[in-house]
Order: structure tokens, then sequence, then C-alpha cells
């Protein structure tokens, strides 16, 4: 009784040091409001402001159902000594049903590589400034409001959850599509991923387009144009080189037709190593050897059990008998 008390307190206080505790490692992107600002880094009744400077910079109007981009701007960053940040788009600050998807905005994808509205950074200790930018696929027409907001801990490693937010939301105003306007179709979804050493085609379907422009740069590079080949009638196609190491491709088009000629987001192609994969047939004939040996190591120890209790009663015999 005594020995199982002990087990579970030694338990409970290997778990409690995490309980309530930030995550210095982050939590990985996700579909997070505002309210994980304080309390997926720590307890949020401990939050406190960050000095860091948020705001956001987007096209003033959209087109209904069609793709749009909003970028997310730090600076003064602070941060671990992880350098681990992260960055929300957010529809309000309320702490609930503040996602851009309450809103009706589709996140396509985000600089980071992922479709989701909360991402977390690693940032250099001689970066002052980052961006994170999110494409969307409008909502229906009307006026609406997105923020953006930033939580991170310290670098003496307190993990004390730290909170910061845009002091002035952007407004955007979503507008009927003119009927001539040159765009990509309203179910277009670029590429987001790719394998290292992939020279990857692109496709892009449009409507109302005669020809199209598509320019290329590894995130924050020179910017260079790549050849588009006309596949059929509002189909195109182009390359992107391949990556030799983990890296993020941006690429726009320039769209002309007989309507205002347009130009899409950047979009982002990112370059991953190959997942590590398992062989789940050696896996399970090295969980069956395991097995076996278990299993004979248990029969050895139940054979020399009863050995060893005949020798006791022997040897306490001979001592009763006065023989030792």
């Amino acid at each position: 009784m005594h020995r199982n008390f002990w087990v579970i307190l030694a338990t409970l206080l290997l778990f409690a040091p995490s309980l309530g505790s930030a995550n210095p490692s982050g939590v990985g992107e996700g579909a997070f409001d505002a309210q994980c600002g304080g309390a997926c880094h720590g307890d949020a009744d401990m939050n406190r402001s960050s000095p860091s400077i948020v705001t956001l910079q987007s096209e003033e109007v959209a087109y209904e159902g069609l793709l749009t981009s909003v970028t997310v701007s730090i600076e003064n960053i602070q941060t671990t000594q992880q350098g681990l940040l992260g960055v929300f788009l957010l529809s309000s600050l309320s702490g609930a049903g503040d996602l851009p998807s309450d809103d009706g905005w589709t996140i396509i994808s985000n600089s980071e590589g992922g479709t989701e509205n909360y991402v977390e950074i690693t940032v250099l200790p001689s970066q002052n400034q980052r961006n994170v930018t999110w494409t969307l696929r409008a909502p229906d027409i009307g006026q609406y409001e997105l923020h953006g907001a930033i939580h991170h801990g310290t670098q003496d490693g307190s993990e004390a959850p730290f909170f910061g937010q845009s002091s002035t939301p952007i407004v955007v105003d979503v507008v009927v599509v003119p009927e001539d306007l040159p765009r990509l179709t309203s179910d277009y979804a670029p590429t987001t991923q790719r394998l290292l050493g992939e020279t990857t085609t692109m496709q892009l379907d449009t409507t109302f387009v005669e020809s199209v422009e598509v320019e290329w740069r590894v995130a924050g590079g020179e910017v260079q144009t790549t050849e588009v080949i006309a596949l059929s009638d509002g189909r195109w196609s182009f390359d992107l080189p391949a990556s030799l190491q983990p890296s993020v491709v941006e690429w726009r088009a320039h769209l002309e037709g007989e309507g205002p000629s347009q130009t899409t987001p950047w979009f982002q192609l990112r370059s991953e190593a190959a997942p590590w994969t398992v062989d789940e047939t050696a896996a399970y004939v090295q969980s069956f050897a395991l097995i076996v040996v278990f299993m004979a190591g248990f029969m050895t120890l139940q054979k020399r059990q009863p050995n060893e209790i005949q020798k006791t009663a022997f040897s306490d015999e001979a001592f009763e008998g006065g023989d030792i």
C-alpha cells in the first residue's frame, strides 16, 4: 500500500511542472483564436503586453470569391532564445469565433507553406522585422476587418507569456466581380508543397485572360520571369526550378485581357525533404522478435525459481537436523 502511494505521488510530481506552464518548443501551426495568445503559451492570467509592433498590409478592395493577400508585419521583435514567435491572422480580437473563416474567408496558403491562421516562425538574432503573408479567398460582398497578433516567451527562459496585437485593423471592401475582369477561376488553388530536387510544373486556370506573365523569387530575393505556355483556352502552364535545400519559392501572375489588367497575390511553394518513412513489415518482425525474447526470458526465470526454492528448503532442513 505504501509503495503504491509513493509511485502515484512520484507520477503526479513528474506531471506537475507541465501544468499551466508554457510551451517553449511551440504548439505548431493550427487554427487558433486570440485567446490562445495567452492560454496556449502559458497561463492567460499571467499574460503581458509585447513590446513588438504589429501592423497589416492588404489591398483595400477585394473581389468576391477571388484571391487576395494580407501581410502581418512584426517590428522590434522580442522572443525566446530559440527565436520562436507565434503569428495570428484574425477576424476580431474577441477571443472566440475570431478565425478568418468565421467571417467567410478561406485560407489558401501562408508564407510558411501551410493553410492555417496561426503559424510559428523562427527569428534569427540579427532580425528585427519579419513578415508573414496569407493568401485568402474573399467572402461575400461587404466590409470586413482583419487583425494581426503575436505571442512569444522571453530571452531569460522564465516562460512568461507575452501577447501583442495590431493597434488598428485593416478594412477590406469586398465587391462584385466585373464581368470581363481577367482573373483566375473561382475554384483555383495553387500547389503549396513539394519535395527537394523537383522541378514543379504549375497550371493556371483563368477566365477572360488573353496573355499571362509569371514572376518568381526565392522569398525576399530577386524577381525573375519564367516562360508561360498556353495549353488551351483559359489554361496555362509554367515551370518553377527545383530547390536543393528547404526554402520557399514565391510566384505571381500578371493577367491581361479586355478588362482591367490584374496581378495575383504572391503564392508560396515550400520545398521540404522527403518525410521519414517506416517499413511496417520490418517493424512487425522486430516486435515479434522482442515478444519471443521476452517470453523466453520469462520462462527461464520460471524454471529457475522452483530450483532456488528447493535449494533453500534443503538448506533449512539440513540446518534443523544439525548437519550444518
